[in-house]
């Protein structure tokens, strides 16, 4: 039986990291992103659209199921971050981030559940972060509380489809070394520090003293959907380098 994953956010950084890998396996990937996607792969059958939109659930569960009759496998990597001091966020800010993060989240994977129920199997790959762990970095609030929303709804989905043969897990990167990194540190520029002191502040807080690199998180999400991960369900796993230990 023929069988599609869907991958969000593959025009750059960790979702097109899990997307090439994934195709790079002879996965049939649908790649998913509002950007048209620059890098190609025999399996990998491009849909652009905005995971934000109303629409896009049905959309893009229609585009997977016109390729292939079964969705085995589903990576929410499409995200957003904003940079404000948590007392400037406006409702602007707010929406933004929690519409793509969170809301886009939720829905698209509810909507590929329903889909995978009638087969009783199934992997679906949320990612998180370790900000909705920690919330330590005060500058990018609504970030925190988006992934951690995401860490929330990884656990209800999972008690949810926990006997239908699905599994449902997050992966929580923490400093890894992608195109987003690089405006959100540009963001936080000002007079008395510039980005390669910031940079290097972040790296301070990781014990094994670097960044990740976005193929060491496309890795463990590719092991959580295999079937080498068949008993790992319901968990938020850290690719950070030591820098959250819970």
């Amino acid at each position: 039986m023929a069988t599609i994953t869907i991958v969000t956010g593959v025009a750059s950084g960790i979702g097109a990291a899990c997307a090439q890998s994934l195709c790079a396996a002879g996965v049939t990937v649908l790649g998913v992103d509002r950007d048209e996607i620059p890098w190609h792969a025999p399996t990998l059958h491009p849909f652009q659209i905005d995971v934000s939109a109303t629409t896009a659930p049905t959309q893009i569960c229609a585009a997977a199921h016109h390729i292939a009759p079964q969705i085995a496998g589903l990576v929410n990597a499409a995200g957003i971050m904003r940079v404000a001091h948590p007392f400037a966020v406006d409702e602007v800010h707010w929406d933004a981030v929690m519409g793509v993060n969170a809301k886009a989240t939720w829905f698209l994977t509810s909507a590929v559940l329903q889909a995978m129920m009638p087969w009783q199997s199934g992997s679906v790959v949320l990612l998180a972060s370790t900000a909705g762990k920690t919330a330590t970095t005060v500058m990018h609030p609504i970030y925190n509380i988006s992934k951690a929303a995401v860490i929330a709804m990884t656990k209800t989905f999972a008690h949810t489809v926990a006997t239908a043969g699905i599994r449902v897990n997050c992966v929580c990167p923490g400093v890894i070394d992608t195109p987003m990194q690089s405006v959100v540190t540009a963001a936080l520029v000002d007079d008395s520090q510039d980005a390669a002191s910031i940079w290097q502040q972040r790296l301070a807080r990781v014990p094994m003293g670097r960044s990740g690199a976005v193929n060491e998180v496309a890795a463990m999400v590719q092991f959580l959907l295999s079937e080498q991960a068949s008993f790992v369900h319901g968990q938020a796993i850290n690719v950070c380098g030591g820098m959250v230990m819970q």
